[in-house]
């Protein structure tokens, strides 16, 4: 064979090994995945698409009514009043981005969750919603129904970065825990009661503030790079202050006024919420 035709040979050669090289380099062969190898590494970032359903555990701690005009005071006690906040559960799509770290067997990464910030309601009951808050002024009946449970509403968006641990790495079943924080962040707040806002515009506000996140959860290897997973973590945000101002209500017992000012309320509570996250993704 003359050096032409082995130096040919030697080409196809390694045209066919880096060929076969190149299709058992890692990772599903989509669209964007080898730009996102270059950025994050083969076998780092991965994602899993799916529904999370949130449900709120709100434990109140104090209702306090503060800044009563002199018609308030006549009817009602400034201080802590009786009555408990609390909002529904909700449902909305959502997804898992992780990084997996290059530590030990490849189990630890680092995860947060992505979604549209959903629209909290704050609702309240108890005798806050099942009582008027003047029902009476000098002995004069006012005239003011009870508030009812719509308090007001919320966007919420508290992102979260937790540090988790996967077990079993050489299984196709892998549970996993996981610890981290959580920010509440919120706004778009305002108040939707409508006997609050009939004569006037009371300002909600709501602190922001840490929390911490637990989780739990495991993945299921459906081919050589989809996984389905299943989480469920536990958010807790302590003593989280939000306070409605320039309350005015309308009393229709006393016609000598238009309408009586209230003052201001303040809600201190626990915000505590169970989510559960079903999805199915790939890892770039």
């Amino acid at each position: 064979m003359d050096h032409k035709k082995r130096f040919f040979l030697f080409v196809v050669l390694g045209f066919l090994s880096a060929n076969v090289a190149s299709q058992d380099k890692y990772g599903p062969d989509y669209p964007g995945v080898k730009f996102t190898q270059k950025i994050f590494g083969e076998d780092r970032l991965y994602f899993r698409f799916g529904a999370i359903h949130m449900s709120p555990d709100i434990k109140t701690r104090s209702i306090t009514l503060s800044n009563l005009s002199e018609i308030a005071e006549v009817a009602v006690e400034p201080g802590e009043q009786e009555g408990e906040a609390f909002s529904d559960p909700l449902t909305i799509p959502a997804a898992i981005i992780g990084y997996k770290l290059r530590w030990g067997d490849g189990g630890w990464s680092i995860e947060t969750m992505a979604a549209l910030p959903p629209t909290l309601e704050l609702k309240a009951k108890g005798k806050l919603a099942d009582e008027p808050l003047v029902t009476e002024a000098n002995g004069i009946p006012t005239g003011v129904p009870a508030l009812g449970e719509k308090v007001g509403e919320t966007k919420v968006a508290p992102p979260m970065v937790t540090l988790v641990k996967r077990f079993r790495m050489d299984h196709n079943f892998r549970p996993y825990v996981g610890l981290g924080a959580v920010y509440l962040f919120t706004y778009d707040s305002h108040v939707t009661n409508p006997i609050l806002t009939e004569v006037g515009e009371p300002e909600l506000e709501i602190q922001d503030k840490f929390g911490w996140v637990g989780q739990i959860g495991a993945d299921w290897r459906l081919s050589d790079h989809w996984w389905l997973a299943a989480d469920a973590k536990y958010i807790s945000v302590k003593e989280v202050k939000a306070k409605v101002d320039r309350t005015f209500i309308r009393a229709p017992g006393l016609p000598q006024y238009q309408f009586a000012e209230v003052g201001d309320a303040e809600f201190v509570a626990d915000m505590n919420v169970y989510a559960f996250h079903l999805g199915v993704g790939f890892t770039f």
